[in-house]
């Protein structure tokens, strides 16, 4: 969550979320970002000073060995996408769309299953939509993609709820999902 604040250049959020605890020395294990690698990138400069203050790590290479400042922009973008001028549009709709399918998983043609994912007792009551590859991932790997899209550590994940009272254990309860299922994740 702190990652994507940052890429989007929501101040507000990043301030939020690193006051209700959120680490800003987290990094995506996919390519090794931290939500200052994000800011820099993005050309965030309030983002960017906000997370130095709060502690964050100039020095901290991403995995293909760039550091933050590698990657400020040397000159301001000619233009903004609307994705950063209207970041609140693309979140407006994220709970009036529902997803109504009865088509079970396995016959689904695509790999990857629309969830919508929350923290259990956040001060934050949105869900956010990932795409997971929950007819072909392993249980951990599902617990380390959420972990991951919620900018905390795996052994950090007490439960999986499927609201508004199932608790997902295993592969099995994964390949039972449908599009659009609401999980609550218990830390």
């Amino acid at each position: 969550l702190l990652n994507e604040a940052a890429c989007l250049g929501i101040l507000d959020k990043v301030e939020q979320l690193i006051q209700n605890g959120a680490s800003v020395h987290h990094i995506n294990k996919v390519n090794g970002m931290t939500p200052l690698h994000w800011s820099e990138l993005r050309g965030h400069n309030d983002i960017s000073d906000y997370l130095l203050v709060h502690g964050a790590d100039p020095s901290k290479p991403r995995l293909d060995g760039k550091k933050p400042s590698d990657l400020r922009l040397s000159v301001p973008l000619s233009y903004r996408p609307n994705y950063l001028n209207y970041t609140e549009f693309t979140h407006a709709s994220r709970d009036v769309c529902v997803v109504n399918s009865e088509q079970p998983v396995s016959s689904q043609k695509s790999d990857l299953l629309l969830l919508k994912i929350r923290l259990a007792n956040s001060v934050d009551p949105d869900f956010y939509e990932i795409d997971a590859p929950v007819s072909t991932c392993t249980f951990d790997a599902f617990r380390e993609l959420i972990a991951t899209e919620l900018s905390v550590q795996p052994s950090e994940i007490k439960k999986i709820r499927k609201l508004p009272n199932i608790i997902l254990r295993k592969e099995s309860d994964l390949r039972r999902l449908m599009p659009g299922a609401e999980l609550e994740i218990v830390l």
